[in-house]
């Protein structure tokens, strides 16, 4: 069988880090956090980290943004009603897109879950093409970079 080996690193500076709960319906067959489920963790905790920079993913400076590339690392497993913190640093900055590189730990246990990346590649919907990265975002990213991991 072959199987794609890529090793995130683990995150040496978060920007950002949220809180979520293990919801009954994100586990699997297998009684433990489902794949999609976690991917809609990673989904939510984006959300919530542009929110906090007064962007949407429809809406940064008038454009959007596509997830063009994902991995994902599993660690361990999770279950119904764990806490799981989520930290968020960022990555590389390209000309028409960004990394997001994610940690998933259990918060009473300080157990890593999952890594994950995810390329945010800037969109504009209007004419349906790739766009250049917003100033307006790498002024925000240039200032939370200088700064200690805001909370949600």
């Amino acid at each position: 069988m072959t199987q794609i080996k890529l090793k995130l690193l683990p995150i040496t500076k978060s920007i950002f880090t949220t809180n979520l709960s293990i919801r009954i319906y994100d586990l699997n067959y297998g009684n433990h956090l489902g794949n999609d489920s976690l991917l809609s963790l990673v989904h939510e905790a984006r959300v919530r980290f542009l929110k906090k920079m007064g962007f949407t993913e429809l809406d940064i400076d008038g454009v959007g943004i596509l997830i063009t590339n994902l991995a994902v690392n599993y660690k361990a497993e999770a279950f119904y009603g764990d806490e799981v913190q989520i930290d968020i640093e960022i990555g590389e900055i390209s000309k028409t897109g960004f990394d997001l590189c994610y940690a998933l730990s259990l918060k009473n246990e300080e157990k890593e879950i999952a890594r994950v990346l995810t390329t945010c590649t800037f969109f504009d919907y209007q004419n349906s093409k790739v766009a250049r990265v917003p100033q307006v975002f790498l002024d925000g990213m240039a200032q939370l970079k200088g700064r200690v991991s805001p909370s949600v």
